[in-house]
């Protein structure tokens, strides 16, 4: 097939690929490019070739660069993302893209998101509502420095419902979706070091909502135990009923991991950073995925799988989770 042809395919297809199902193709594209139902159609089909100014507007509308679908310098990874700001992108928006993200990945059977992670998953965090709140509190507060967030306390009384709702649709998305995490037993360390840090620094209104924060990680280390027990997700509160096998949860003390998200659905692979400790940055370049999917799976090969079977390994793992919350809690 000719070169040309085949990445106004490829682009095409990544274009589908987020159009919801109620939504016609054809129509879109006409729309946009200002052109005719027919014009669209041969564009569509490759027919006729797309001018450099409609694959611009393209582009615009779709998220993407040229650079995802043509290939692009072995040395050079394009990237897309929406940094957090106050009064500009908050954190509803972060999560709204997040449930955005994982709509779009399951629409695939074949779907798969590997996290290497060397704290815990934003997944796990979000199905406790109040471990949660206290995170993004912390990160609107010490790592991006929010003005509003300054002079304010943490209050376990100050959830937002809408928020709740939230973050109940994207579990009830990522529960679905087949998942590989990487983990060690360092992953609740700065999480309790946070809360202890915002205690001694007057940041808690009151001293009861640090031990009940305390309880809630107990909650949350006890619900992840049960899925990897189980080898399938399911959100926290409810009886367990999932699909066995979508979860596989590694651990390795040794090496080192950097949070890398990993997702594969259908044609599309991307690959997740984070900046700031909370900002996505994402890149579809299969040369910088294939990269990472490598080295996520030699490291994966190097780790324990505690998922399932390995009843002994799984139990000392969590053990030394739930020792680091009771030392947290004696403190508090």
């Amino acid at each position: 097939m000719n070169k040309k042809l085949d990445i106004q395919l490829q682009l095409f297809q990544r274009i589908r690929d987020q159009v919801p199902d109620h939504v016609s193709l054809v129509d879109e594209i006409a729309d946009i490019l200002e052109v005719s139902v027919d014009s669209a159609y041969r564009r569509i089909r490759g027919e006729k070739k797309l001018t450099l100014h409609e694959v611009e507007k393209l582009s615009k509308n779709f998220s993407f660069s040229v650079d995802d679908i043509t290939g692009n310098r072995r040395d050079t990874v394009t990237f897309k993302a929406n940094f957090l700001a106050e009064g500009d992108y908050s954190f509803a928006d972060w999560l709204k893209h997040l449930l955005k993200l994982l709509k779009e990945t399951g629409k695939h059977d074949d779907s798969e998101i590997m996290l290497i992670l060397n704290e815990l998953s934003i997944f796990q965090i979000i199905q406790i509502p109040e471990v949660f709140a206290f995170k993004i509190y912390f990160w609107q507060k010490s790592n991006l420095d929010f003005p509003n967030y300054r002079n304010t306390q943490f209050s376990l009384d100050e959830i937002d419902p809408d928020t709740r709702m939230l973050l109940q649709e994207i579990v009830s998305k990522y529960v679905k979706i087949n998942t590989r995490e990487f983990t060690t037993r360092e992953c609740l360390n700065s999480y309790l070091k946070q809360v202890l840090y915002y205690l001694e620094a007057g940041y808690f209104s009151t001293k009861n909502d640090a031990k009940i924060l305390c309880e809630k990680i107990h909650q949350l280390v006890g619900h992840l135990q049960k899925q990897a027990e189980l080898g399938y997700k399911y959100p926290f509160g409810q009886f367990p009923h999932g699909e066995e096998g979508n979860f596989q949860l590694y651990y390795n003390d040794i090496i080192l991991a950097d949070n890398t998200v990993l997702v594969s659905a259908g044609e599309d692979r991307s690959t997740f950073i984070t900046s700031n400790a909370i900002n996505l940055m994402y890149s579809h370049n299969l040369q910088f995925f294939n990269y990472n999917s490598e080295w996520g799976r030699n490291l994966l090969s190097k780790s324990t799988l505690i998922s399932g079977t390995a009843e002994k390994e799984r139990n000392k793992f969590f053990l030394s989770l739930r020792k680091q919350i009771d030392e947290v809690a004696a403190q508090i």
